[in-house]
């Protein structure tokens, strides 16, 4: 028609791939790791907040989107305060349990209550602390939805004989992801609980499997020591020792691969259903290529007393990066920053001293 205008909207912009890069070295990592391991022995663990700050800025640091690094801001002193408070509370745990049993049920009880706001902390120890582009995270979970999540839902475990630790674990998982904030966008978790039994009914079915071999395992040892059993073996010889041993590899090696088979499962799942704004993530680790990495570097630790350490830390990790790619509908520039206020660190310090598992 004559004197219309007919609008076209703009383009969508193409998607851009990113992929993780790793780009650390065994031999510099084992500079700054055999120095880390030093100073804490000499100054009997007070150094191993500074060691933790070096171990992570250099992770951080080598870990690249786009050309651009990570980095971790955590201050060591905010570490050892932290620390020294967790420290006074594990011996306040062993002080009871041996010496003040009456009194030990009531602390076991009141950490139980602390604990999801020491998750809380810990999470938003690490947010606060790490920043891309000069941007920083930001964890806003509350300590409500946290005890629901850490604590009550928990308790229901041994209730359901371990039915319900799949929906667990997606819950916890989303917990974490749904309130973590890049800046301003907030993160977003689309797995759902189907997904997550699926990969642990297989786990257990393979871990059927690790039971059955042990079981046959044990009656062969067992026949063996009692006397009952095998032609030409005698029982505590060294054949049945050798025996023993050619039968027990295996039982690690297949606990091994279980192990692994849910944590490749379960990461691919969470990283590649993960999104902050117009972001998502593609995770492809492959079953068999992890089982062989956390197998070769298990023996080249083992053989070596621990001096491999370092270099199976930096296979893992560039491992793990190139198996991983960004997606991306609007530059990653883009991001607004806002600032957060400082969070102490006590919760983190307290959380890995008790072993609390909290990690995506």
């Amino acid at each position: 028609m004559e004197g219309a205008y007919q609008t076209i909207d703009p383009p969508a912009m193409a998607e851009q791939r990113y992929p993780v890069e790793f780009t650390g070295h065994a031999g510099e990592y084992f500079r700054i790791w055999i120095v880390n391991l030093a100073l804490t022995i000499l100054t009997l663990g007070v150094y191993s907040a500074w060691a933790k700050v070096r171990k992570k800025r250099y992770f951080y640091g080598n870990t690249l989107i786009d050309g651009e690094p990570f980095e971790y801001r955590g201050n060591p002193v905010s570490i050892l305060k932290g620390r020294a408070i967790a420290a006074v509370l594990l011996g306040l745990n062993y002080a009871l349990s041996r010496f003040y049993p009456v009194l030990y049920v009531p602390f076991l009880i009141l950490l139980a209550i602390a604990v999801p706001w020491l998750v809380c902390r810990s999470l938003a120890f690490n947010a606060h602390n790490s920043a891309y582009r000069n941007i920083t995270f930001r964890f806003t979970g509350g300590y409500r939805e946290a005890l629901k999540v850490v604590i009550g839902i928990a308790l229901l475990i041994p209730l359901t004989l371990g039915i319900i630790y799949p929906y667990y674990k997606m819950r916890q998982l989303r917990f974490i992801a749904d309130h973590h904030r890049y800046g301003t966008t907030p993160f977003s978790l689309q797995a759902r609980a189907g997904s997550f039994y699926r990969t642990y009914f297989a786990a257990f079915g393979l871990l059927l499997g690790l039971f059955v071999i042990f079981g046959v395992a044990v009656a062969i040892i067992v026949a063996l020591r009692t006397g009952a059993g095998v032609h030409g073996l005698k029982p505590g010889g060294a054949g049945a020792i050798a025996l023993t041993i050619v039968l027990m590899l295996p039982i690690y090696a297949i606990y091994l691969f279980v192990f692994v088979f849910a944590h490749v499962r379960v990461t691919n799942l969470v990283w590649s259903n993960l999104k902050i704004g117009p972001v998502a993530f593609d995770s492809g680790l492959r079953v068999g290529k992890l089982f062989m990495l956390y197998l070769t570097n298990i023996l080249a630790i083992l053989f070596t007393a621990g001096m491999a350490t370092p270099w199976a830390a930096i296979r893992a990790a560039r491992y793990r990066c190139s198996m991983t790619t960004v997606h991306a509908t609007d530059p990653l520039e883009n991001f607004a920053a806002e600032t957060g206020r400082d969070v102490s660190a006590t919760g983190e310090a307290v959380s890995e001293m008790f072993d609390i598992d909290i990690g995506l």
